[in-house]
């Protein structure tokens, strides 16, 4: 019966873990679509798109991580370390392209940076974490 359960909080980790990464790959290939236009493939403003996929990207990391603590999952570690990187650098990149650069990054910038990093730092704790 431990076993079983252990398989399943694995699991759930694993499958929030992709949801994630899929909602993030979107965000990112829409907000790239949308740096022409004024919207990209999915019809929402940036406002809406951050707050709908950011938001719940972020939020599905760390319950990923909850879950599968204390498992060993390969495919949650990756995902938990390319995600935190990719919110991250990501944030950073845009915040560096935009008028101002740096010098102008908010503070809610600021924040989403440092949580991709925090989800990266907790894949890295993940990697190294003996069972």
């Amino acid at each position: 019966m431990y076993l079983q359960t252990k398989n399943k909080r694995k699991r759930i980790s694993e499958i929030l873990a992709i949801v994630a990464m899929i909602l993030l790959l979107t965000y990112i290939a829409d907000a790239a679509v949308a740096q022409g236009n004024k919207q990209g493939f999915l019809p929402m403003s940036a406002a809406q798109r951050g707050m709908i996929f950011g938001a719940s990207t972020i939020v599905l990391f760390f319950v990923s991580f909850g879950i599968g603590f204390g498992e060993k999952a390969k495919i949650t570690t990756v995902l938990l370390i390319a995600g935190g990187a990719i919110i991250g650098t990501s944030v950073l990149a845009a915040s560096a392209m935009a008028k101002g650069g740096l010098a102008s990054i908010q503070n809610s910038f600021v924040s989403v940076v440092v949580l991709g990093y925090i989800i990266m730092g907790l894949g890295i704790l993940r990697a190294v974490q003996k069972k």
